[in-house]
């Protein structure tokens, strides 16, 4: 496999960042068209998903609907990370994590996330143009969703759990096993999955409507979000449909968990920051004897600290963007880092709002619930805190 200068395999985007001199000059400012994206997503996410159809999707067995679906598409965010020559956009992971943050702070479900910072850069990665031609165009376009399946029965994160197997058969592969935890399986048309084959762990994109492909739904606590269960009962899978080489699906997956945890950081710090937004506007109107609460140290301090974790949390973010579309060899950690602070920033920031609205921020009229919920789902997906913690201790502590 050739990695390009960007460090990822295949190209996403290469960064303007490195100059003719290869050293490398970090800026972290918006650029015009960046900002001009932020406040059309957020437009679209105040005009079309307002809190109230985010509960309807939340109580409902649908999700994301369908006419939604193809007003996302028609926006071409799709395509954020897709190649122009296969009818996408062609930008870089700090644009998805724009779009990331605006959708995260408006509590939109994953499907999103899951067809364009997981199914899509698998093949935007690693995939043969075969596979690009076949399936990019179809999934900027908003004609196909697409996700990812990682995880197996003991929920560990890492090649050397994978115990779905890929037998070769008649130039091709066999696959048999089960993947757990499949984020938006329901309505994937493709699933991108790790298997082990003869040569290691390997990554093959599946047709969801394959023959010896059943898909078992699970609830979670976080009911914007959906997850499910993929069976394979031997499923079977052209040599074309291999992502990269056999025995290079991890080192891929490693790639594109650098572009999803950079969405899922994005995604949780505008949310912790949202919910900080409401936290503070409460305390400046609830009276409570003959003054607001938020003059009172109790409510005002733990506002403050918060207020402090989430701008050094957003700049462990930025940092981790622009680190993975610059290819600085310390993108990995940086990601980690930033993962890690993010997300505890979110969790952090929905029980100080709680406290700080009282009884009335338990209850399930209110829309508090709905972001600890989604908070603590953060936290756990695409691996658990100490996966993060283990690369930060390795790799900027060295023990």
């Amino acid at each position: 496999m050739t990695i390009d200068e960007s460090g990822f395999p295949g190209r996403i985007r290469q960064s303007s960042i490195v100059n003719r001199h290869s050293s490398i000059e970090m800026n972290l400012e918006w650029t015009e068209e960046q900002k001009i994206l932020r406040e059309s997503v957020a437009r679209f996410c105040r005009a079309e998903v307002p809190v109230e159809a985010i509960r309807a999707m939340a109580d409902g067995a649908e999700g994301l609907s369908d006419p939604l679906w193809r007003k996302i598409a028609d926006q071409a965010w799709l395509g954020v990370l897709v190649p122009e020559e296969h009818g996408g956009l062609g930008l870089g992971v700090r644009d998805l994590a724009i779009i990331l943050e605006e959708m995260g702070r408006a509590l939109i479900p994953g499907v999103y996330f899951s067809t364009v910072a997981l199914g899509t850069p698998a093949i935007v990665l690693g995939g043969s143009e075969a596979l690009k031609s076949r399936w990019l165009e179809m999934l900027a376009a908003g004609e196909k969703k697409a996700t990812l399946a990682l995880l197996e029965e003991d929920g560990q994160l890492g090649a050397a759990h994978v115990q779905t197997r890929a037998t070769r058969r008649n130039g091709g592969f066999v696959l048999k096993g089960r993947k757990f935890f499949v984020p938006d399986l329901d309505t994937a048309d493709v699933v991108v999955t790790l298997a082990r084959a003869k040569d290691g762990v390997t990554l093959f994109v599946v047709d969801t409507k394959a023959k010896g492909v059943s898909i078992e739904k699970n609830r979670l606590a976080d009911a914007t979000s959906r997850s499910g269960q993929l069976i394979l009962r031997d499923v079977e899978a052209g040599a074309d449909s291999v992502v990269g080489e056999e025995g290079e699906g991890w080192e891929i997956v490693e790639q594109i968990l650098l572009v999803a945890n950079v969405g899922i950081a994005a995604g949780s710090v505008a949310a912790a920051e949202h919910v900080l937004e409401q936290a503070v506007s409460y305390a400046r109107k609830r009276i409570q004897f003959g003054v607001p609460i938020g003059t009172f140290q109790a409510v005002k301090h733990p506002l403050a600290n918060l207020f402090a974790e989430i701008e050094s949390a957003r700049s462990a973010y930025h940092y981790a963007a622009w680190a993975v579309d610059a290819g600085i060899e310390d993108a990995r950690r940086a990601v980690a880092v930033a993962r890690l602070t993010c997300t505890d920033a979110y969790r952090n920031a929905t029980l100080v709002s709680l406290q700080a609205h009282g009884g009335i921020g338990f209850t399930w009229e209110y829309d508090l619930h709905l972001h600890l919920k989604r908070a603590l789902h953060n936290q756990y997906f695409l691996g658990v805190p100490s996966d993060y913690e283990e690369i930060v201790a390795c790799e900027a502590l060295g023990i």
